[in-house]
């Protein structure tokens, strides 16, 4: 996105939704040869597809809308920032990574602002749209406790059982 386009933070947060969703695809690849490991990340990246779509679809029921006040905090400037911090994921060699590197990098994902802000982005329709979109995909919650279960039982790493606590 070149810095002379418009921000549309639909479209701009439905790529970061994917960025997330190609980081636990290459995770399930990684753990192929061990199947429940690697079920439990195609299913984190499918959910995070959903978002995008989920946020693509929002964009197309309110493209007829008033102008909706959006949340300072949803610039190009936090996007750009997630999506570099996301990008340096990617940019790491994944055949080097643990199981315990894919959970401490999914834990640095699933806390950060993304959740939050996709939750405002469905909000921009109003509450109605906002809950019927939320129901059509796995709620951010929802995955949190996903990722804190399979931690507990992939992982022993004192440090990362931790942080799991606080999701």
């Amino acid at each position: 996105m070149s810095a002379e386009e418009a921000f549309d933070p639909l479209l701009r947060f439905a790529e970061i939704e994917r960025l997330v969703g190609k980081i636990y695809y290459r995770f399930s690849h990684l753990f192929l040869s061990r199947p429940e490991l690697r079920d439990f990340w195609w299913e984190m990246a499918r959910e995070e597809e959903q978002h995008a779509i989920i946020l693509g679809a929002c964009k197309a029921i309110i493209a007829n809308y008033e102008e909706e006040a959006l949340d300072p905090t949803i610039n190009r400037d936090k996007a750009e920032e997630l999506a570099a911090r996301l990008n340096s994921f990617l940019a790491r060699g994944t055949p080097s990574l643990t199981i315990e590197d894919a959970f401490r990098i999914a834990l640095d994902i699933e806390s950060s602002e993304i959740d939050v802000v996709y939750g405002k982005l469905l909000q921009l329709g109003g509450p109605q749209i906002g809950k019927t979109m939320e129901n059509l995909g796995v709620p951010a919650s929802v995955q949190r406790q996903k990722l804190k279960a399979a931690l507990r039982r992939f992982c022993s790493e004192p440090e990362l059982l931790q942080a799991a606590e606080k999701l």
